[in-house]
């Protein structure tokens, strides 16, 4: 690894380390359209019909914002968003800056319990932009853990 300094505004602070530690956690583009979720992340178990417990325990410490982002993808399987989408949608602010940075702690929940993040995640959807979505099966089990 190298240094790199960068100037950050004193206010942004906190966003700057929460959008590197989910840049630094997120494994490299490998190409267009890529289902990163059925790879795994990091050596954690992809997300089964038996987890439901698990989902549960996530779901309970997920922020508000992270709550409602999570439902945007549960309610839309297979729909593919952008960050900046995500961001217009829920009024997240800083765009897909500010979604990933919203992504950073529920990440870190799932490696908690010894799973993959549940949300899946393509390089590229179109002109270079990231999209995330939820496979079916995790949507549901998330939809059971937020409505139960």
């Amino acid at each position: 690894m190298i240094d790199i300094t960068v100037k950050v505004p004193e206010d942004r602070v906190p966003e700057f380390y929460s959008m590197y530690g989910t840049w630094l956690n997120s494994p490299a583009p490998v190409e267009p359209l890529v289902d990163l979720q059925s790879q795994g992340d990091a050596g954690h178990l992809p997300w089964t019909d038996a987890d439901a417990d698990l989902a549960a325990i996530v779901w309970d410490k997920l922020s508000d914002t992270a709550k409602g982002l999570f439902s945007a993808l549960i309610d839309n399987p297979e729909q593919r968003f952008s960050g900046d989408e995500l961001s217009e949608m829920l009024r997240i602010p800083n765009g897909k800056h500010g979604v990933a940075g919203v992504l950073a702690w529920p990440g870190r929940h799932c490696a908690a319990v010894n799973r993959t993040w549940p949300w899946s995640w393509s390089s590229y959807l179109q002109e270079g932009t990231p999209g995330y979505w939820f496979t079916p099966d995790v949507a549901q089990l998330f939809r059971d853990a937020r409505d139960r």
